[in-house]
């Protein structure tokens, strides 16, 4: 201060204490463009700068000695820190230490005033891990749980979109300026704290897996510390899965998604799978995913003596935006080999295809060629698992007679077999359709649910291409169908996975399946043509029939879907669809109904007629009440507000808020003087309200 002081009064400048000010000095000059230039840039200084580690409170302390509520206001400070400068966040800082002596020291301080002390303090990041841990924060918990997820925030924050690549040893002895060295410390920092904090994430699961280390009980649920360390991996896993250790993340989270001891960790992992699935735009990270867990359903399905895979994880592959035939893709795979070859010949061709693939990492746009290729090798990962499935389940089916033979993950693969069929080869498709006949064959063994998905997997396959040149008959998977209906609405105890409660249960029984029923009939009548109308007939008086037994959150769609068909048939004039309607004694047919009869076309439905709407509509609820009056009447569906779709989705959430819609009975008002009551009142005084009697002849009964 003293030479800046000096400098400015050997220069005569009388306004240096005001250096940076618009105005000149005291003599009234304007101040010079440097000036202003100065005193701009002091304008714009930030609103906050960054705490140094020596002001946190606390950063010093040992956290055994801290008290619990210090400990988390020591998290909060923390991780404002860090968010607000990142870079010195993760290096630790040294400050000067000024010694405290007495004077009979003096003379000692005074030899050695050029050697100076200093005192190191550890990096923000590193108190914050620390925090993170049950061994060294004194085994608080709940701090421990607060720490990891500041850390999940911090880290998802700062985290880049892209892979960091470290500098190799040629790299390093190349001279660079200094920003580019500070850029390549940042980043190794962040790589090595990132990968701290997997590691911690894992090992706190590890040891909390099974509940405390106390208890020998190996299949205990996980402590809260160690499902929170689960969750950060699932919840890093979508919104990283383009940095570095993305295989770390996802062999943990599929491990873990077949969790059978906690259904939070379980729902938790397989919602980040789905996540990354669709997501994912290039394909690889899905692609590694699939194998993974394609190679885990290969060891643990139907394994003896230890618990198989929760449907939970097959459900996630239908999240798979698949959209490559496998056509296409063996195209792109061969301009992909070509393109490979042709870089191998010319040397300048392969070293520019190394920096291509470089800088691909950090741009944004897609390679079709790659996409194309990581999709076929995903769909070819998913149809084998599917297919393996099957076969497991039709060698058991044959092998066994009396035992019912299922599996869980029949209705999944089945499932997701129907939404990927029409990417698959034809020949694939010939042999998919004789496996599925295969298994119908044996349905009686089978759970309502998996007859169901085969059903609807057959009709969504034969709908897809090729459906001109398979020579396959409606009739083999219209007959499973018509039989299955009576089952709908009855509560078994065929699935394998016992349900927590009642609502499980119900979703299980009639929930997941009246969906899929309502699919097979939109399939088979409603996008198709049915030229006999005596099958068509038989549809028509099973589902009146299964609308009896079922629940208003079944009997409802049904009876819309029912309504649906027969709108459309009744037009037709080889349809006698009008005539189940009318009364049996006028009814002139031949023959009696058979309603135990297999095939729809023997049950000689045009012999009776629909009297199960005459019941129905005295029905305690009044959405199957209003359907069956609207049907005996021969109304149309008011689509799309009636479609069974979307009547099915209203009825399951009104059933699961315990809604009933009534009917408001208005009543009027005695004290209502509207225009309606005038009009009426006018009417009523045209009305002679009082009579009065006339005279007769009885003239002897008068008195004078």
């Amino acid at each position: 201060q003293t030479i800046m002081t000096e400098k400015g009064r050997k220069r005569d400048r009388p306004g240096g204490s005001a250096k940076g000010s618009k105005g000149g000095g005291d003599d009234g000059k304007p101040a010079s463009k440097k000036q202003q230039r100065k005193a701009a840039m002091a304008a714009k200084t930030p609103y906050f700068s960054p705490k140094p580690s020596s002001s946190i409170v606390g950063i010093d302390v040992p956290l055994d000695r801290l008290m619990p509520q210090k400990r988390i206001e020591l998290i909060a400070e923390l991780s404002e820190s860090i968010l607000e400068d990142p870079s010195t966040a993760l290096t630790s800082s040294r400050t000067d230490v000024v010694p405290t002596t007495s004077k009979a020291n003096t003379k000692d301080q005074d030899t050695d005033t050029n050697e100076k002390q200093y005192h190191k303090t550890q990096s923000k990041m590193n108190k914050l891990f620390e925090l993170a841990s049950l061994s060294t924060n004194g085994h608080d918990a709940h701090a421990a749980r607060l720490a990891l997820l500041s850390l999940l925030a911090i880290f998802q924050d700062i985290l880049p979109s892209d892979r960091i690549r470290l500098p190799t040893e040629a790299e390093m002895n190349v001279r660079v300026s200094k920003d580019v060295k500070k850029t390549w410390d940042y980043e190794r920092k962040l790589l090595q704290a990132y990968q701290r904090y997997l590691q911690l994430l894992e090992k706190t699961w590890e040891d909390g897996k099974f509940g405390h280390r106390g208890l020998s009980d190996q299949t205990g649920p996980p402590t809260t510390l160690a499902a929170t360390s689960i969750i950060a991996l699932s919840q890093l896993l979508q919104t990283s899965y383009l940095f570095n250790f993305r295989s770390n993340l996802i062999q943990i989270v599929v491990r873990q998604a077949n969790n059978h001891s906690s259904d939070d960790v379980r729902l938790a992992c397989c919602h980040a799978l789905s996540v990354l699935f669709t997501k994912d735009v290039q394909g690889e990270a899905s692609l590694e995913a699939v194998r993974r867990m394609a190679k885990m359903v290969k060891e643990r399905h139907n394994q003896q003596g230890g618990r198989g895979i929760h449907p939970d994880v097959m459900n996630t592959w239908l999240s798979l935006p698949l959209r490559i035939h496998e056509d296409e893709a063996m195209a792109a795979k061969i301009a992909a080999q070509v393109k490979k070859k042709r870089a191998k010949k010319s040397e300048e061709a392969k070293a520019t295809q190394d920096i291509e693939n470089e800088m691909k990492e950090g741009e944004a746009t897609v390679d079709k060629l790659e996409l194309a290729k990581n999709q076929a090798d995903t769909l070819h990962a998913v149809i084998l698992t599917y297919f393996r499935i099957l076969k497991v389940q039709d060698g058991a089916a044959e092998q066994i007679d009396s035992k019912v033979v299922d599996s869980n993950l029949l209705p999944c693969a089945l499932r997701g077999l129907a939404k990927f069929s029409h990417l698959i080869h034809l020949d694939a498709v010939v042999d998919l359709l004789e496996v599925l006949k295969k298994l119908l064959e044996n349905g009686d063994r089978l759970s309502t649910d998996s007859c169901v998905h085969c059903i609807l997997c057959a009709l969504k396959t034969l709908r897809g291409p090729g459906r001109d040149t398979i020579p396959v008959d409606m009739k083999q998977y219209l007959i499973p169908l018509y039989g299955i209906l009576p089952r709908i609405g009855i509560p078994t105890n065929e699935s394998s996975l016992p349900s927590t409660n009642a609502d499980d249960a119900q979703s299980n029984d009639e929930g997941k399946v009246i969906e899929e029923v309502i699919q097979c009939l939109d399939h088979a009548f409603l996008q198709r043509r049915e030229l006999s109308s005596t099958r068509l007939a038989g549809f028509l008086k099973r589902l009146a029939g299964s609308s009896l037994h079922c629940m208003p959150t079944s009997s409802v769609p049904l009876l819309a879907c029912t309504r649906q068909i027969a709108s459309r048939y009744s037009s037709s004039s080889s349809s006698k669809i009008e005539r189940m309607l009318e009364n049996e004694e006028d009814i002139v047919a031949e023959g009696v109904f058979s309603p135990d009869a297999e095939d729809p076309e023997h049950s000689n439905s045009h012999a009776t007629s629909l009297w199960e709407l005459s019941l129905l509509k005295y029905h305690v609820h009044p959405k199957v009440a209003e359907q069956s009056s609207n049907m005996a009447e021969g109304k149309l569906l008011k689509l799309p507000g009636e479609a069974p779709s979307k009547l099915c989705a209203q009825m399951k959430r009104d059933a699961r808020e315990g809604h009933i819609e009534q009917k408001p009975m208005w009543k009027k008002h005695p004290l209502d003087t509207t225009a309606s009551s005038r009009k009426k009142s006018r009417r009523r005084q045209n009305q002679v309200r009082f009579i009065t009697p006339r005279r007769t002849a009885n003239w002897h009964m008068q008195t004078n």
